[in-house]
């Protein structure tokens, strides 16, 4: 099983694949998740990881399936381990 060389965290892929083409701030959206901004800008700046109510949260605002929000986070959990474990 081949792994992308680099992968994305889940929040810069929120940010850049659904944010931005929405033309949706990250305030409103926090607001629209019932979540605080910080939790938002965390998840955004890579500070803080997708779990599963997260996932839930977002697939039900992007109208996605819960188990992409914890693919992308898994494929970057398993990347970041990788090159950890090679450093």
């Amino acid at each position: 099983m081949k792994l992308p060389k680099n992968p994305f965290h889940p929040g810069e892929i929120l940010f850049e694949e659904f944010l931005e083409p929405m033309g949706v701030s990250q305030s409103a959206f926090a607001e629209k998740l019932g979540w605080t901004k910080a939790k938002l800008n965390e998840l955004i700046k890579g500070k803080r990881g997708i779990t599963a109510e997260t996932a839930l949260d977002l697939a039900e605002a992007l109208n996605t399936s819960p188990k992409l929000w914890m693919n992308f986070q898994a494929t970057w959990d398993l990347d970041q381990a990788m090159k950890a474990r090679s450093a």
